[in-house]
This record gives C-alpha cells, structure tokens and sequence, in this order.
C-alpha cells in the first residue's frame, strides 16, 4: 500500500495536480486541482506508457512526473502553482466528504474486495471478468499495440487504457497485476469520484452545502427499485454505488476521467477560466483518454453537445463558437477512436429499438403466454416506463432549473442533455451482454452533479442551520416510504395473469411515490412552492436509496466467506481456474519468453462440468502473460458479433480446424501433430487441464515434463528430433 500510494501521489497526482493548475489558471481550488489533477495524470501515464511500451521502453511515463516537477521548481513562472490560489473550502466540508469516502470505502470492500480473494486456493473461485482483465493488462504489459491474448488472430477492439494504466503501474512499482487490478486500483477508482462530484457541484452551485449533498448522493441513490418481491437484488439492474465498479473496471476508471472533461465542456460553454487556451489543451488530452478508457461516454457528449446547439438556434438563432469548438473535440475524438482503438467495429452493440425493455420485462414479472401485438405493447410499455423513471430519478433536482429561466444557461442544458442522451441510448440500443446499460451509468454521476445544483436553486433563502433537518427528514421519509412499497409489494406478478393486472403492479408504486412527492411541493404555500419541490426531490431519491439499509442488513446477516464447496458455510461461486492453474501459469510466465506462444486444453469455464461450453475461460492468459493459441474465445469481436446474449459466451468456436489442430496434441498427438503447432503457431508451451484430458503415453515420451501442480501439468514443446524420444 505504501509502494502505490507514493506512486499514485509522486507519480500521478502531483504531477497532474501541478499541471491542471498551470493550464486552467490556478482557478479552481485546491481540492478539484487534486481531484481532476489525478484523472489528468493517468491520461498522461497512459499517453506516454503507449510509445514506450511500442518501442521497448515501458518505463517512459516516469519521465512525465520528473520533468513535471523539475520544471515547477526550475522556472519562476510555475513555481506559484505549487499551492492554490482560491480560498480554501470550510473545515466541515472536508470532514463531510471524507465520511462520504469512508463510506465509499466500506462499500467497496464490502462488495467488492470481500467477495474476490486474492490468495488461492480461494481465489480459484473468483468471478470470470476478473481474469479477463488480467489477462488483457498482461498483454499490454509486454506488447503494444495489444490482441486478444487468450485466441490467435483477434484484434483488441477495446477501450483499453485502464489496462495499460494498470500495466504501466507494474513496471514502476513491481506490484503483481492482479494485486493492483482486484486491491489498489479499484479504491482509487471508487474514492476519487465521490471528492470529484462533491468539489464539481460545489463550483457549479457556489454553495459549499452542495458538495457533501452531492457526495452522499452518489453513494446513497440507486435505481427506483421499491419492489418486495426480488429480496435486495435490484429489478431495474441500476445499483450505482461504488460497489458496482469492481465488476465494471473500465467504467471506473472512466468516471475518474469524465468529471474533469465535463468540467472543462462547462467552463468553455460559460466561457470561464483564466487561461482559454489551456482550457482547450486540457479538453483535448481529457478526450483522448476518455475515449480510449471507456466507449460510453464522448458519445454522450456529443449528443448533450448537439442539444445546445439545437437549444442556442432556437432562442438566439446563432450558435456561439466555443460550443462548435467543443462540439467539434468531442467528434474527433470519437471519430479518432472508432478507427483506431475499435477499428470500426461496434462491439456488439446495435440499433434495436425497444429491445432493452423486452429484454427485461421478465424480470418485473412479464413473460406469460399472452403475445398479442397490445399485449406486447402493453408490456413493453409498462417495463420502459418504469426503468426510464427510474433512470431518471437522479437527475430529479434538475426541476431547479426552471426557477429564473436557469434553463438557458448553456451549461444546463448541456448536464440535462447528456441524460436525456443516456435514456435515448440505452432504448435504442442493444448488446448481448447488456452494456447499452453503460449509458445509464455513465450519465449517474453527471446526473448527481446537476442535481446537487438544482437543489440549491430548489432550497435557496433558508438558513444552513434550518435546512439540514428538513433535507434529512425528506430523505429519511422517502425511505420510510420506499419500505412500506415494498412491504406492499412482495407478491411477484404471476406470469399467468393478464397483462393489464401485472403492468398495474408493476407501475403503481413509482406513481404513488411522484405523487406523493408533488403533494408536499405544492402543498406549500406560493411563496414556498420551490422549497416544498426541493423537499419532494429529495423524497423521491430517498426512495431509491432503499438499497442502502437493505443491504445493510444482508450484510450484517450474511459474513463474507468466499471458496469453493468444500466449504459449506462459504459463498461458493463457480471455480474459474483448475486447481494448481495459478501456480503453473506463473511458472510458464517466469521460465519463457515474451514471444513464446501458449496452448492448453482448458477452454471452457469451469471445464469439468457437463453442460453447454461458457467459453468465458481467460485464466492461463491471465496469470502466464502469454498469448494462448485458444483458450476461450468469448469477448472477442467476432462472438460479440452474435446478437443472442448466450450465442455470445456459449456459442461455438469459429475456427474448428485451429481448434482441432490445437486439441488434437492433448489427446493423442503424434509427431507431425506436435510439429505443427511449433512450426506454424509459434506454441512453445503446453499446459494440460488434468480435469479435461491427461497427457497420452507417447506425448510423455516426446516432450519433457517441466512442472506440474494440483490439476495442471506443463510440457515444453521442444523441437522433436528423429530417432529417440526426448524422454527415452
């Protein structure tokens, strides 16, 4: 912990906190300097990681934090920016946000680290994406540019800068990967939003109350999901909390760098900032990390950017140049991407109108045999009516903005339009994987961000002092409200009931709860209607915060204990990785080369077990940092391709004389088998799953037994001569 924490402040924040104050002006305050200054410098990490790595030097992002801070100290014109020119934030606002980040930190260890051990035997039991990271920041660790290193011939179509973040912090700190991915990285990247959102809210409301809001916000509000009948698992698949991040990395990370880059949209929309010209340096590098980190996001952009300019003609019928400017980074910028880093592929996703809705009726209790067209309509109807609320309900305290014509403020309608954006996305497109629910995600914390600012417009006039314990008796409220619903619902909708009966269950209690919440707005008298509208705001995120005590107690009943079932009293997840499979891998990693080419009988996950083959299996890839000739082969742009979510991980391999050739050496290889492989692919290496099938008499004779543990055996696929084995 101390090794990353000096590189994560030496290496990253320092130098990133020094430089987004000399380009922006030493404008906005120590505590967003160091909240964005950090997302600068991992896109500068990266940036410069990229390169290095191409021409053999990996350790060429150290020269970003010496020259930073060489520089800074050497010329008069910088040396001011080592401390922050702006008043500093009131000490209870420190203390607000840093409880908010005990908070984040307790949920991520909860929910995150807890449940995925990072010592084996237990870590065998790990979920499947966690090797799939790792074994792509393997990859990156030792090639640039990367491919799918688990099966030959596939390009890394992928937003892949966390991974060569990850990849870049290996080489200057020694960390293994896995350590960083499943430990480290995952904290950074679950805390420093939550300081981001409370200091961006702050600036944009000039309120300091906003900011601790916002932050709690963050953590506290999920999906409006007040149904009894599915326990503390949401229905409406929206759990933003930062305990949902460890199984998203990429979108972590993203978020990280997102807030800067929306920062920086809103001051040149507002036309703010000491130095313009700085402002547009900041936005093009924010850019050209964000769309390299994750693909959600500069689409959303582009769309909130089109917004404001559809708003600007139709009230001033002209368009200011700074948004053309922005407008025009943020196309680039995706353009750059799509051809570069995804090759103009989609990944999967695809126009389907509607789709995410039928997808997902069945999981509000749709899906009996009634498929008429008005009964289909009915039941879509009723499902994305639901979610699309629910979605929204961050976003709730934007109603401030209505207040004084606030409306028309670019900035506005830039944080409104990137929502609406979000919403439009994710009911227009689909994926196999359901990732067009990214969209969503992505629009959350920006969505928090407008709704911390709308609720000082809501609640501005009232006394700090006169204002928290009605804020709080709001929120308390709402989620007393949230589970007496829920106490009311707990009776799942019979798939055999008509559909009238199930949409009625299904959307009375969002209705009853925006009801409610618009009685208490206009139950105030005039002059208080916009207080009583912040006080029903606040209701209604209450209300979808109802995970927060439940989960609570679920924690409190049910300790973590992860490992396989050998353990009864355990969680025991499906194991990933054959026994020994670790150890044997880092084997291979520390006796061959870089270029040596792996092969393996284990293609499946888990592989002994007799059903339909999840070809989500990466962990020789994983942990060896070897490219596998083919180990699985789901995430890979051509599976991703099949429009059916199981076709995707569970369909058949599309190579089938590669995959033959490759398992023919594991079952009964001769020597023109073994040949092959080694001439051809390049295979050095091969590493037996005991659990699948066991070395032949005649291979054992052939090649030499180089290590073996648990389940797994690895032979050296050394050139064969003629004449004696090798062994003989």
């Amino acid at each position: 912990m101390l090794l990353y924490s000096t590189y994560l402040g030496l290496g990253i924040t320092l130098p990133g906190t020094l430089l987004w104050r000399w380009l922006r002006g030493n404008v906005d305050g120590f505590v967003m300097d160091v909240a964005f200054g950090t997302g600068l410098g991992f896109v500068a990490s990266i940036l410069a990681y990229i390169p290095g790595r191409a021409i053999g030097v990996p350790l060429l992002p150290l020269v970003v934090p010496v020259a930073t801070v060489l520089a800074f100290i050497a010329l008069p014109g910088l040396r001011r920016h080592w401390r922050s020119r702006q008043a500093p934030l009131p000490l209870w606002w420190g203390w607000a946000v840093a409880a908010a980040c005990v908070l984040g930190l307790g949920v991520i260890a909860r929910y995150g680290l807890m449940v995925e051990p990072l010592t084996f035997p237990d870590a065998a039991f790990q979920y499947s994406d966690m090797s799939y990271q790792l074994a792509l920041a393997g990859e990156l660790k030792h090639h640039m540019p990367g491919q799918i290193p688990y099966v030959i011939g596939q390009e890394l179509n992928y937003h892949w800068f966390f991974h060569a973040e990850a990849a870049a912090a290996n080489w200057q700190t020694g960390l293994e990967l896995d350590l960083l991915l499943r430990r480290l990285l995952p904290v950074t990247t679950a805390l420093v939003p939550i300081v981001s959102v409370a200091a961006l809210t702050t600036r944009l409301a000039r309120q300091s109350w906003a900011g601790p809001v916002a932050a709690w916000l963050l953590l506290l509000v999920s999906s409006l999901d007040v149904y009894g009948w599915n326990g503390s698992r949401p229905v409406a698949q929206a759990g933003f909390s930062s305990g949902v991040l460890m199984y998203s990395q990429t979108h972590a990370f993203a978020v990280v760098l997102a807030l800067p880059v929306v920062w920086l949209v809103l001051s040149l929309l507002r036309g703010e900032g000491a130095r313009r010209t700085g402002n547009w340096i900041l936005l093009a590098v924010g850019l050209a990390g964000l769309a390299g980190a994750k693909a959600s996001f500069v689409p959303l952009l582009m769309t909130a950017l089109a917004l404001v300019v559809v708003v600007q003609l139709l009230l001033q019928r002209r368009v200011d140049r700074a948004v053309v400017g922005v407008a025009t980074a943020a196309v680039i910028a995706f353009g750059f991407a799509q051809v570069v880093l995804f090759s103009a592929g989609s990944s999967g996703v695809a126009l389907s109108p509607g789709q995410t809705f039928v997808a997902m009726s069945s999981k509000f209790g749709f899906g009996g045999h009634d498929d008429t067209r008005p009964a289909v309509a009915l039941m879509v109807g009723a499902t994305a009516a639901t979610l699309l609320v629910s979605w929204s309900i961050a976003g709730l305290g934007m109603l401030g903005f209505l207040r004084q014509k606030r409306w028309k403020d670019p900035a506005v309608v830039f944080l409104l339009g990137f929502l609406v954006a979000a919403l439009a996305a994710v009911t227009v497109f689909r994926h196999p994987g359901y990732s067009q629910l990214y969209f969503v995600r992505a629009a959350f914390p920006v969505a928090i961000v407008a709704s911390g600012w709308g609720l000082t417009v809501l609640l501005s006039g009232v006394r700090l002092r006169a204002l928290v314990p009605r804020m709080v008796g709001a929120f308390g409220l709402g989620l007393l409200l949230a589970r007496a619903l829920a106490a009311l619902t707990r009776d799942r909708p019979n798939r055999h009931q008509g559909v009238l009966a199930i949409s009625w269950q299904v959307v009375w209690p969002w209705l009853a709860v925006l009801v409610l919440a618009g009685a208490i707005a206009f139950a105030a008298r005039r002059r208080r209607l916009s207080q009583g509208l912040g006080l029903g705001v606040l209701l209604v995120l209450g209300v979808s915060s109802l995970s927060v005590p439940t989960t609570i107690v679920e924690a409190i009943k049910h300790p973590v204990c992860v490992s396989g079932p050998d353990r009864s009293e355990c969680r025991h997840p499906p194991r990933q990785i054959p026994a020994g499979g670790e150890t044997a891998a880092r084997y291979v990693r520390d006796h061959s080369a870089v270029g040596d080419r792996l092969a393996t009988n284990s293609h499946c996950s888990p592989a002994y077990q007799a059903k339909a083959c999840d070809a989500r299996n990466f962990w020789l890839s994983a942990y060896a940092e070897r490219r596998v000739l083919v180990e699985g082969w789901a995430y890979t742009p051509i599976a991703q391709s099949r429009t059916d979510s199981r076709a995707a991980i569970s369909g058949p391999f599309w190579d089938q004389p590669l995959l033959a050739a490759n398992d023919r050496v594991f079952q009964d290889p001769s020597r023109a088998d073994l040949d092959y492989l080694r001439n051809n692919y390049g295979v050095r290496w091969l590493v037996f799953d005991l659990n699948v099938t066991r070395p032949s008499a005649e291979l054992k004779q052939l090649l030499p037994l180089r290590f073996g543990t648990g389940a797994v055996e690895v032979y050296e696929l050394v050139p064969i001569p003629d004449g004696p084995s090798v062994n003989g």
